[in-house]
């Protein structure tokens, strides 16, 4: 993956962090603290972000572009400008249970679960307002 920038300014990142749906509560100050550790990368069409069985390390959240999420060669969710990926990372280290692929050239924001966590020992208002979001995640998902 290249690591060049896409030059997005603070505010474009807080717009991007938005839409994801484990920071829906968060404030926007909130978000400006989660926009700082949030790194711009891009990949090439084709490129593997991440493969299944891969240590979780980070969440994605798509600037421009298309990625393809895979399970065993299968299709399972296709991801596009606005929407995330990855986002358990952020929560647990376990192996990745999918492979993230650009299916055209994509621009990322990229949060490190090292970095996260360090952010929520020095801004723990922030925390709360995760965990309501993931709760509810967790919820959904029993309920489906």
């Amino acid at each position: 993956m290249n690591l060049a920038s896409v030059a997005l300014s603070p505010i474009e990142k807080v717009l991007c962090l938005q839409s994801v749906d484990v920071f829906k509560y968060a404030t926007t100050e909130m978000l400006a603290y989660i926009a700082s550790i949030a790194y711009e990368v891009s990949a090439s069409k084709g490129t593997v972000i991440f493969a299944e069985d891969d240590l979780s390390d980070a969440l994605y959240v798509v600037v421009s572009g298309r990625v393809r999420l895979d399970k065993a060669g299968k299709e399972i969710l296709m991801v596009s400008a606005g929407q995330s990926f990855g986002t358990w990372a952020l929560f647990d280290n376990q192996p990745r249970v999918m492979t993230a692929r650009a299916i055209e050239d994509v621009n990322l924001l990229k949060i490190r679960s090292e970095d996260f966590y360090d952010l929520l020992s020095d801004h723990d208002e922030i925390t709360p307002a995760i965990f309501r979001a993931v709760i509810e995640r967790v919820n959904r998902l029993i309920a489906d």
